[in-house]
């Protein structure tokens, strides 16, 4: 069995060390074949993670069928391919047309919404994520900091971000919708 088999069945058996592991050897490797598919690094990095939020999620079914890197790949292959789908099948943005003047009352219930809906999003996030998006995003701070502060590992840290942004993103969407 190699080594990352063995750290998979770490995985399985509950050592959050392990992800961290697998983290650290797969990362770099995985968003380089991610950007190849993608052409964007912002969105390999969240199909990367996102990968790894499944692998973990998904731990307890793993069974090495093939070697782990041939399986983790094509995990972060699909990611890709869907993310493509998704991209294709978004409407065209149209420019805003910039406003003269002052807005009006019903521009201003609509800013009003924004914000409402934007903190309600926020307030369903548990304290560890208010504080992991804080500390990121407004404090500036990298997520080995926030790990050592939580303590959690980095790797736990970065996937609690990724649902982060991901609720973020579909909070966003849904609100458009409406």
């Amino acid at each position: 069995m190699g080594e990352d088999q063995e750290l998979m069945e770490l995985l399985k058996a509950g050592d959050p060390r392990a992800l961290e592991q697998l983290i650290e050897r797969w990362r770099e490797r995985a968003e380089s074949y991610a950007v190849g598919i993608l052409h964007d690094r912002q969105a390999a990095e969240d199909a990367v993670m996102e990968a790894f939020a499944r692998i973990y999620a998904s731990r307890s079914r793993y069974e090495p069928k093939c070697a782990f890197g041939t399986w983790f790949l094509t995990v972060v292959r699909r990611i890709c391919i869907d993310e493509i789908r998704k991209a294709t099948h978004q409407p065209v943005p149209v420019p805003e047309i910039p406003e003269t003047g002052t807005e009006s009352a019903e521009t201003e219930a609509l800013h009003r919404m924004e914000r409402e809906d934007r903190i309600r999003i926020l307030a369903g996030f548990d304290e560890t994520e208010r504080r992991i998006l804080l500390g990121f995003s407004l404090e500036g701070k990298t997520t080995g900091q926030l790990a050592k502060e939580l303590s959690m590992t980095d790797g736990q840290v970065r996937v609690r971000l990724h649902r982060i942004r991901k609720k973020l993103r579909k909070g966003a969407d849904d609100a458009n919708e409406s």
